[in-house]
């Protein structure tokens, strides 16, 4: 067996549908290659209140990005601490749903462009940089959906104004200028492509590392 990996799948707002399958569907390959795997959500108010300090901090997530930017990076240090860390020591597979990139893009589409390398410093803390213990993903995949899609199934379908498809055009944009910093890979994950070959794709990259 391979040492452990960790592997971030990203995608822009309106692609969860696909990166929820894609995460599914590689987590059951893994599995049955005879890989042990371990999958932990993105750092978000979600998996604040999975680890028990959503209460403590009462955080008003969502209403200002440069907050929650910070807020992020203290929940990202604790996954890595107590999820990611041990399971890579132990040989793992760590599947992670969105990290720094959703974190960095959610700052640069809310106007967060100012001095950003010392946003990237500070994402660089979370993950363990100043401690000597720092985790950068072997592999980020990005399921690459076009804005057109993901506008409608938010905007559209949800009824969650961004901003129309300048929104969703801006974030792809950042993330396929961003992605060479974090070995990352592009999957081509429009509505008409089916799962299965979605899928086949995203393996296929994985286990060139492994």
């Amino acid at each position: 067996m391979s040492k452990g990996k960790l592997i971030v799948v990203e995608g822009i707002s309106g692609s969860g549908q696909q990166v929820k399958a894609g995460i599914v569907g590689l987590h059951k390959a893994l599995v049955d290659l005879g890989y042990s795997v371990v999958e932990c959500a993105n750092p978000d108010s979600g998996r604040a209140q999975e680890l028990g300090i959503t209460n403590l901090l009462n955080w008003p997530f969502g209403e200002d990005a440069r907050s929650d930017f910070f807020f992020e990076g203290a929940v990202r240090s604790e996954i890595f601490q107590k999820v990611v860390s041990p399971a890579l020591e132990e040989d793992k597979i760590v599947l992670c749903k969105q990290s720094s990139i959703s974190s960095l893009a959610n700052a640069w589409v809310n106007g967060t462009s100012r001095q950003f390398d010392v946003l990237r410093h500070l994402d660089k803390i979370s993950r363990g940089f100043l401690f000597g213990d720092e985790i950068f993903p072997d592999m980020t995949i990005f399921f690459d959906v076009p804005p057109e899609e993901a506008c409608e199934r938010i905007e559209d379908i949800l009824q969650i104004n961004h901003g129309g498809i300048e929104y969703f055009q801006k974030m792809r944009g950042f993330y396929l200028k961003e992605l060479p910093r974090w070995n990352g890979r592009v999957v081509k994950a429009s509505a008409e492509r089916d799962q299965n070959e979605i899928n086949a794709d995203v393996l296929a990259l994985v286990k060139g590392i492994l």
